[in-house]
């Protein structure tokens, strides 16, 4: 029998030379975590994200943006580019993951995923670039998952573009590397955040689900948002200054890569 997967809380990092940056983290609203590990850290935050986040820190400045658009991407950065001159960091970690067939996956279907979950991070690395030049940390970091390596029925276009996003991050590694520009991947496994709860670990299959989870990871732990935002943030710190191009899987043993 699968170990009981503990849930205790991640601890905090902090890492002294995140203080005083600049970072711009996508997808903002759902990633209460990384915000708040950078606020926490002393960096100024800017979130992108379709729904304004409600973080109530005088560090942190909402720019909205529905990052399916181009246009939209373009208005948030001169919006941007009122408040700050520079950026240290980027964080992608804008995306959705609908449970679409093939049958039912068009073109339509495709735009609806693939504008978000890959494109944007183009664009919106493509767009703060100047603004990454200008500024000390100069490290992106991309949310992937390890999504595209289950083969789950249904996910094809999801896992596409999480393939698609480490596909991104190594295909620049070296273009940006001639500018000491730092480009990484963290890969997460099941996270415990508020919807996957909702979603799987509240109802009638909770207990099927984390048999599943215990089963499949070599580490008897309900990983937590800060376990992400903590490996993301060590991606941006100087502290993992000879790494770019890496993809880190943070999944509790579920891959063992």
């Amino acid at each position: 029998m699968p170990a009981e997967l503990r849930d205790t809380p991640a601890p905090a990092l902090l890492l002294p030379d995140l203080k005083g940056r600049v970072a711009l983290v996508t997808g903002a609203s759902s990633a209460a975590a990384t915000v708040d590990a950078l606020l926490a850290n002393g960096a100024t935050v800017f979130g992108l994200a379709l729904d304004a986040p409600r973080v109530g820190h005088a560090a942190f400045h909402a720019l909205p943006c529905d990052l399916r658009d181009p246009a939209a991407i373009d208005r948030a950065f001169a919006a941007l580019r009122v408040k700050t001159d520079r950026l240290d960091h980027v964080v992608n970690i804008a995306g959705i993951d609908p449970k679409i067939p093939l049958a039912a996956s068009d073109a339509a279907a495709w735009d609806e995923v693939a504008h978000l979950n890959l494109r944007a991070y183009h664009l919106v690395i493509r767009a703060a670039l100047d603004l990454l030049r200008a500024g000390a940390g100069r490290a992106i970091v991309n949310v992937s998952s390890i999504n595209y390596r289950l083969g789950l029925p249904g996910r094809a276009l999801y896992a596409a573009t999480k393939a698609g996003i480490l596909g991104l991050t190594t295909g620049l590694a070296r273009e940006l590397g001639q500018e000491n520009i730092r480009i990484n991947t963290v890969s997460p496994g099941w996270i415990f955040t508020e919807r996957q709860v909702a979603e799987y670990f509240s109802g009638p299959d909770t207990a099927k689900h984390l048999h599943h989870l215990a089963g499949v990871q070599a580490l008897p732990l309900r990983l937590q948002p800060q376990d992400v935002a903590n490996h993301i943030l060590f991606y941006l710190s100087e502290a993992s200054r000879a790494s770019t191009g890496h993809n880190c899987v943070v999944d509790g043993g579920w891959l063992l890569e």
